[in-house]
């Protein structure tokens, strides 16, 4: 990207910087060679996560001390335009048309001459709009000169909403992969000690993520009862965490179900020591934790479910994977479809029936309204660790691929585009489908 020192000056923009952000900024300023590359946040609160934060003196906000999901249009559209010309921004790279503080971060720039690229991981399965509102949709898509989305449904759809798909560049949602493989080696090799602190069963099934309705977590509630039923001497364990809305209809749920249920949310606070050693298989409640302590859930659980009714990515996913763990991934995830790879084995489960065609390299994918699906593949997974090692170990494989250095790289290439290079694909993931007669070409 140092041969291509005429974008000078790039913008990239978020509501509000989570871990996720600092990692892919970091890898887009190492990348970005002669470019000048700004982070720029809406504010440095929102009402919806509640990350702590370290290292935020590189971080320019657009609107400081107001919470972000509560600005008004004109503020941020003033505040923006002011901030983008004095930093002679010639590409903004932003998040969406929607919600309005994206729109007017997007007519600021657009104000200005200012090109710019679109970050979005929505995809059919998400899709609300309709009639007048997906023509609005329409024009606001093409308000963009370039788009960085999830990968193949994202693009699907932005081609769809009249996007051309050679300026549409893939590997927006990552992780730094590197941190997670790191610290769940870590935690590993000291498994008994960390088990002890925190109260985690020898073997478990993990949920992470919030508890709304979206998340689908009662079908694995249900689910996880079945695998119960199935087996009587099952020894495997649910661990959830998080928090929201649904925790207490999910707790109910336990209790109407007759599952043993365990309150962690203090685990590891204070370096509590819990006895594990006599507790029934159970659904466990460890609460909202920061990202720091969320590798001890990964490292230690035996495979990792996102059963959502519908995702624009799963992150969640990115993690768990690069954690080494094997992956259950619901069909409605806008993720399902690049992070878990096609798998030609022959092996059959003769217990279960159906199970076949959801297998992947690194897991399984299943219909998010069946429980019985969601109870085979779980089924599947208690009973087989070597099965577990192997789609561990595929899934770290396979999650390099969606790299912070790939977000970087596309998110270059985008930019370049924006600015009227010759559009052609980043469809440059191995584990990309088959090629269109241009998915050999590179800027160079």
């Amino acid at each position: 990207m140092n041969n291509h020192p005429s974008v000078r000056s790039i913008g990239i923009l978020w509501a509000q910087y989570g871990p996720y952000h600092f990692a892919r900024v970091a890898a887009l300023k190492e990348q970005a060679g002669s470019s000048n590359v700004h982070a720029l946040e809406l504010a440095s609160q929102t009402s919806t996560y509640e990350w702590k934060r370290s290292a935020t003196e590189d971080l320019i906000p657009l609107c400081p001390g107001a919470v972000a999901d509560r600005l008004s249009f004109w503020q941020v559209f003033r505040s923006g335009r002011r901030k983008f010309a004095e930093l002679k921004l010639q590409v903004c790279i932003l998040p969406s048309y929607s919600p309005k503080q994206s729109l007017a971060a997007l007519l600021a720039a657009k104000s200005l001459g200012i090109r710019t690229v679109m970050m979005n991981e929505s995809h059919a399965g998400t899709a609300r709009a309709a009639g007048m509102a997906a023509l609005v949709k329409r024009q606001l898509v093409g308000l963009f000169d370039a788009a960085l989305v999830g990968g193949h449904p994202q693009r699907r759809y932005f081609t769809a909403l009249g996007m051309s798909r050679r300026k549409i560049f893939t590997g927006y949602d990552a992780v730094n992969n590197d941190y997670f493989a790191r610290e769940a080696e870590e935690i590993r090799g000291r498994k008994s000690e960390v088990r002890s602190r925190y109260g985690l069963p020898e073997h478990y099934f993990l949920s992470l993520g919030r508890f709304v309705a979206k998340k689908n977590l009662a079908t694995l509630i249900r689910a996880y009862r079945k695998v119960l039923d199935f087996n009587q001497d099952c020894q495997t364990h649910l661990v959830m965490v998080g928090s929201g809305e649904e925790e207490p209809q999910l707790r109910g749920l336990c209790h109407e179900l007759r599952i043993p249920i365990y309150d962690k949310s203090g685990a590891g606070i204070e370096n509590r020591k819990s006895k594990i050693e006599n507790e029934l298989p159970g659904v466990h409640f460890y609460g909202f934790r920061q990202i720091e302590e969320n590798p001890v859930f990964y490292a230690l659980a035996d495979a990792f479910i996102l059963p959502s009714l519908w995702e624009e990515w799963g992150l969640v996913v990115n993690e768990a994977m690069a954690s080494g763990l094997p992956v259950v991934v619901s069909e409605a995830a806008g993720c399902a479809e690049d992070l878990l790879e096609p798998w030609e084995g022959t092996e059959n489960y003769p217990e279960t029936t159906g199970t076949r065609a959801q297998r992947r390299l690194n897991g399984f994918v299943f219909d998010p309204s069946s429980v019985e699906k969601l109870s085979q593949v779980l089924r599947i997974l208690e009973a087989e660790p070597d099965l577990r090692r192997a789609m561990g170990a595929a899934s770290r494989r396979i999650v390099e691929k969606f790299s912070c250095e790939n977000f970087a790289k596309n998110a270059l290439l985008a930019a370049q585009v924006a600015m009227g290079a010759e559009p052609i694909t980043s469809d440059n993931l191995s584990s990309s489908k088959p090629s269109e007669p241009w998915a050999d070409k590179l800027i160079t």
